[in-house]
């Protein structure tokens, strides 16, 4: 069943109850401590309110006996008040008992900011007044207020001001008290607050720890079920009625463990088709992961490779290169992991060796295998391979058969062939009754010889290039001397056409070729040769050469007929014909783009054709450049005979 998991409840419910309880203390905190903010600052602002509008009355009433002392023009010190402000006896005294019963402060300043008169310091004690926030609002407005903290009780202190006018002397009128409440009033709040506080947070914790216990009975009950879930056991039935949203969790788990057995079901009954299937087919079958580890192979795999398929009984931690002891396979496999391209690799296989050494060891008894290495897909990225594995033994014994047969056939034919065209020539030399008549029999047995004879040269050719590890005669050979030797070949047909073949040669650094000139001159001929054959007269052949430090190109362009697309794949096969009557009134054998083939593959190289009906063909030739072999096999050398 995979891996197990298994989840704690009492850690569950715990966590559960932690985080609620957490919750609920954080909630009611902030509740408190808003509120608690919220009614201090209204108590505040309502306090200061109040506060103003006492001391606003205040001034109203000391304004008021301020005037009708200074208007009484019956008082003598009136005058005195007036002119040199002396502070009539009985106002101070008034305005001392009015401040020691509303335990307000007064004081009156004149126009400099000079205290004239203060109700709890001694005037000449304190300083200049003008400059005081209140002072310069009453002065401008009429009125001021402002708030200061007490030095001496740490309490704020609010002044109400007012501006005394027609008034030589007197100009400001300044009452202030100190709210001594709101020390009172945080004392008892605060009392008020913690007993609340308290008493909410044992209702809260007794309705907090009823609902929890009443959601972790089911949540225990529901981790049970999935720990029995976790163990395979897909059968366990579980029942909640409340609450619901933890009811439709049970049902909802309950129909997802039905679902997984019907998919682990379907899953397990794929799994053995697909085992059986595997089993049974005559390939072999090999699953490697991204590192290139061994995850499945087949019945076929270990009949096909016999003792070389070194596996654990258990198929775990096996590398490819420990069961396949080939190293073609191998490095196949790790490129189509990298780039995630198809490859086919045959080799001989015997016993545990691979290569040459199994063919000489084999013998008759060495097996042929193919091996298909092919990119598995997870989305986009590249998660592993498949290699298939198809013993080649039986089809390359049937192949060589008929190559031998090919070989033997063409030998044995070419001395009667060659009788046939030389008799012939002597009967058109000879005159008889009907000279005519023997001339054109002569004429037409020489041209069937000469078609014989060139289709089983082009079969010898062909089964001296298929030959097994066929490596040609290479000399040092200029790119001018392949060019004109092609030319040489091919003229006289293209003078009967009246075709005109243009050359192009783009070697900059005049490198010569490390090939087989012979083979390569045989390739352009016969590319030019069709090109010639499948155009109309008067048109052009461009052969096009282009050599640089990796590659040498040939290309052979004309505009003739072109080729259909579903015959490009195929015209390099033996014999193969896009048009059969066309291509017999031409002359050819059916051979000669198949020798192309084949002289081109034995240097290492590749050909492929452009084409397009009524527009012509393109045939290219692609040869590797000889010199990073010959570089290597100078390294190779120098390392060889290196000395200290």
């Amino acid at each position: 069943m995979g891996h197990r998991v298994f989840i704690s409840g009492n850690y569950m419910t715990n966590s559960i109850r932690q985080r609620v309880i957490l919750l609920t203390i954080s909630v009611l905190i902030l509740s408190l401590l808003g509120s608690f903010f919220i009614a201090l600052r209204a108590f505040n602002s309502t306090l200061r309110e109040t506060t103003y509008a006492q001391l606003s009355e205040t001034s109203d009433y000391l304004n008021s006996i301020l005037e009708r002392e200074v208007m009484s023009s019956q008082n003598t010190e009136y005058r005195d008040f007036a002119t040199n402000f002396t502070m009539p006896q009985n106002m101070i005294e008034q305005f001392n008992l009015y401040s020691s019963n509303s335990h307000q402060r007064i004081t009156i300043i004149d126009l400099k900011g000079i205290v004239l008169y203060d109700s709890d310091y001694n005037e000449l004690e304190l300083d200049n007044h003008l400059w005081r926030e209140e002072v310069q609002q009453a002065l401008k407005s009429g009125i001021g207020m402002s708030e200061r903290k007490s030095d001496t009780q740490g309490l704020p202190v609010l002044y109400f001001a007012r501006r005394i006018d027609g008034h030589s002397e007197i100009s400001i009128l300044r009452v202030s008290t100190t709210l001594n409440q709101l020390q009172g009033y945080q004392e008892s709040y605060l009392q008020l607050f913690y007993g609340g506080l308290l008493l909410l947070m044992l209702i809260v914790g007794t309705v907090t720890a009823t609902s929890i216990a009443m959601i972790t009975r089911p949540l225990k009950r529901i981790n049970e079920i999935a720990n029995q879930y976790a163990l395979g056991n897909l059968d366990a039935k579980i029942k909640i009625e409340n609450p619901k949203e933890l009811a439709e969790l049970a049902a909802t788990m309950q129909n997802m463990a039905s679902q997984l057995k019907q998919t682990l079901a379907r899953m397990h009954e794929g799994r053995t088709r697909l085992e059986t299937i595997l089993e049974n087919m005559n390939e072999g079958i090999i699953l490697v992961d991204s590192r290139m580890v061994i995850q499945v192979t087949n019945q076929g795999a270990k009949l096909l490779l016999g003792p070389s398929m070194r596996i654990s009984e258990k198929q775990t931690a096996t590398q490819l290169h420990h069961a396949i002891r080939s190293t073609e396979v191998v490095e196949a496999c790790a490129q189509t992991l990298v780039d995630g391209k198809n490859r086919v690799i045959t080799t001989p296989q015997f016993e545990h060796l691979f290569g040459e050494t199994a063919l000489l060891t084999g013998r008759s008894q060495t097996k042929i295998l193919k091996f298909s290495a092919i990119p598995v897909y997870d989305e986009s990225q590249i998660t592993g391979a498949v290699i298939t594995i198809n013993d080649m033994t039986e089809i390359t014994k049937l192949e060589q058969v008929r190559k031998d047969f090919v070989a033997n056939v063409s030998h044995e034919l070419k001395t009667p062939i060659t009788a046939i065209s030389g008799f012939s020539q002597l009967l058109q030399e000879q005159v008889h009754d009907n000279p005519d008549e023997l001339a054109h029999f002569a004429a037409i047995i020489s041209r069937q010889a000469e078609n014989m004879q060139r289709i089983v040269e082009d079969l010898l050719l062909l089964s001296s290039l298929e030959q097994q590890n066929a490596k040609p005669t290479c000399t040092w050979t200029t790119v001018s001397q392949i060019i004109e030797e092609t030319l040489a070949n091919c003229q006289f047909k293209a003078n009967q056409k009246h075709i005109t073949v243009t050359t192009e040669i783009n070697n900059p650094q005049q490198r010569e070729l490390w090939v087989n000139g012979m083979l390569i001159v045989q390739a352009l001929s016969n590319l030019v040769s069709n090109a010639i054959a499948y155009s109309n007269e008067e048109t052009t052949v461009f052969v096009r050469v282009t050599v640089d430090e990796y590659t040498s190109v040939f290309s052979v362009e004309d505009s003739g007929y072109g080729i259909p697309k579903e015959s490009q794949e195929r015209i390099f096969e033996r014999f193969y014909r896009v048009d059969t009557a066309r291509s017999r009134n031409q002359g050819g054998t059916g051979l000669g783009l198949s020798i192309v083939k084949h002289i081109v593959g034995v240097h290492g190289g590749k050909v492929m054709v452009k084409s397009k009906l009524g527009t012509g063909s393109k045939f290219t030739i692609t040869l590797p450049s000889s010199s990073r072999d010959l570089d290597n096999l100078q390294s190779r050398s120098d390392a060889l005979y290196q000395r200290d």
